[in-house]
């Protein structure tokens, strides 16, 4: 059987989705996806750069490179919780409803791992 592209239910190989609700909500995705993919795209790859930049330079500055790299995981984790646009290839396998939760999920294990980081700073640190 076919599958909604929304919630993943079954349905007849002629229709697309389960109900006109599915429809809707697979639409304003779609319609927000398209509007702000360039300002998603720019600020995952800032904060992606941010974490790795941290990280380096940490070693030589603990506060400064920590600091840089909990502010990064915390932006991109409230970006990935406000803006969940996961993966084409995660839609296909998964249906827009539950790709959108594992992407809140990841958003939410970014903003755990800056307190992480966070955390260890300080204990580290006293």
């Amino acid at each position: 059987m076919k599958k909604c592209e929304f919630c993943a239910k079954e349905i007849s190989y002629n229709e697309m989705y389960c109900c006109d609700e599915c429809e809707k909500q697979t639409k304003l995705y779609y319609e927000r996806s398209e509007r702000f993919a360039k300002p998603f795209s720019m600020i995952n790859v800032v904060c992606l750069f941010g974490v790795m930049g941290g990280m380096f330079i940490f070693p030589m500055s603990k506060p400064f490179g920590a600091a840089l790299s909990i502010i990064c995981c915390a932006v991109l984790g409230v970006l990935l919780l406000l803006l969940p646009f996961p993966t084409e290839s995660m839609i296909r396998r998964f249906k827009v409803q539950k790709a959108i939760k594992i992407t809140r999920l990841v958003g939410v294990g970014m903003m755990f791992l800056g307190a992480l980081i966070a955390g260890l700073l300080l204990i580290f640190l006293s």
